[in-house]
């Protein structure tokens, strides 16, 4: 499950294990969707090589936002929009 930083000021490790961060390749696991000719749309209009959109979570939607940098992908049915990374955690079954 992916959960926000501030998480980790209530963390218990008897709890939950922490796997890993939703920010470059810090953990090992599967990634679902590797967005192809990926390009970052900036606030200013200008656009630039959106590679890094594959190195972190992101999500889907339809409409495209304003005032925000966002991202388009061959292979993307909508806008992508980076999200701030997640803390992803396993909860321990004591069973």
């Amino acid at each position: 499950m992916g959960v926000p930083i501030t998480f980790l000021e209530k963390y218990n490790p008897e709890q939950f294990e922490i796997l890993g961060i939703t920010l470059g390749n810090t953990v090992d696991y599967p990634m679902t969707v590797i967005y192809e000719n990926a390009v970052q749309h900036n606030k200013d209009g200008s656009t630039q090589g959106g590679s890094k959109v594959n190195t972190r979570a992101a999500v889907l939607i339809k409409e495209e936002p304003i005032g925000t940098v966002y991202y388009t992908a061959d292979n993307a049915d909508g806008y992508l929009l980076s999200i701030y990374p997640r803390i992803l955690i396993r909860w321990i079954s004591r069973e």
